[in-house]
């Protein structure tokens, strides 16, 4: 699934194709995609509004409009794609036609994206309760050990949580652990205070690295312009399972906490 860093790559790289333009026309072919208001009607909602400011919120992307957002969270293999003529992409499941005749696409190998269109004050749960951003202000280590006070939850876990910290998914949270030396399985409640400001540090830096790097391809992934990230040439532990530590050496391991596959090492994270 796109992380913060691979959203915000698609928000830099659809912005200059699409800020200013007018909708003319939204085809839907799959209309399920939709999550509100109906199909139908986000279609017609979106005629003739004039795109404003192309942001982000966590793995968001908020397209304001002259008379209301579009919402578009890509989830596992979801792309907007501009800028790329008239050819129709694959898996092309809603087609933007703007008024000067340029496309804009949503397309989604497995379908599970989603999109809204908001111009009367609904609230998008998941959008709504989202935590502080690294790179952000409110991400502070005093903020990540206050929530910390008392959880169970395994460490991962803690800060995969959106309401705790929003847009960190599998592949920078293992990073990030594997970054501040704290092991994923460790209990969030039990991490000391003097690791706080390590895995704040942590998280901020391979978040930056992703966006530096244009967000992580494995398989799906591609910005607002089709082309593919580099990151996954710079990760510590992510997908490297049995391979050998690029600090001490080791073997990493494999496991799942919380259900998600997780990679770390056994000798640098405790």
């Amino acid at each position: 699934m796109p992380e913060m860093p691979e959203v915000e790559q698609v928000r830099r790289t659809l912005e200059p194709h699409i800020k200013g333009k007018i909708f003319q026309k939204v085809e839907v072919f799959l209309p399920r995609l939709i999550q509100y208001p109906s199909a139908e009607v986000f279609a017609q909602k979106l005629q003739g509004r004039r795109i404003g400011q192309v942001g982000r919120r966590g793995k968001y992307l908020v397209i304001g409009t002259d008379g209301g957002d579009l919402v578009v969270h890509l989830r596992m293999t979801g792309a907007l794609l501009a800028g790329k003529g008239q050819e129709v992409p694959p898996y092309a499941k809603i087609k933007f036609t703007f008024t000067d005749g340029s496309l804009m696409w949503f397309t989604d190998i497995r379908t599970f994206g989603t999109l809204y269109f908001v111009d009367d004050g609904h609230v998008i749960e998941g959008l709504a309760t989202l935590g502080p951003e690294p790179l952000s202000g409110g991400l502070t280590a005093d903020y990540l050990m206050d929530r910390a006070k008392g959880s169970r939850k395994p460490v991962k876990t803690f800060i995969l949580d959106q309401t705790v910290i929003a847009g960190l998914g599998n592949i920078y949270a293992d990073e990030s652990l594997a970054v501040a030396g704290i092991s994923p399985m460790r209990l969030a409640g039990d991490v000391e205070e003097v690791e706080f400001p390590k895995l704040v540090e942590a998280i901020n830096r391979v978040i930056s690295q992703g966006i530096r790097n244009h967000g992580t391809t494995f398989r799906d992934y591609k910005d607002g312009e089709g082309q593919k990230g580099s990151n996954q040439n710079f990760l510590l532990v992510y997908g490297r399972g049995g391979e050998p530590c690029k600090k001490c050496g080791g073997i990493l391991s494999k496991t799942k906490v919380g259900g998600r596959g997780t990679v770390y090492c056994g000798r640098c994270q405790k």
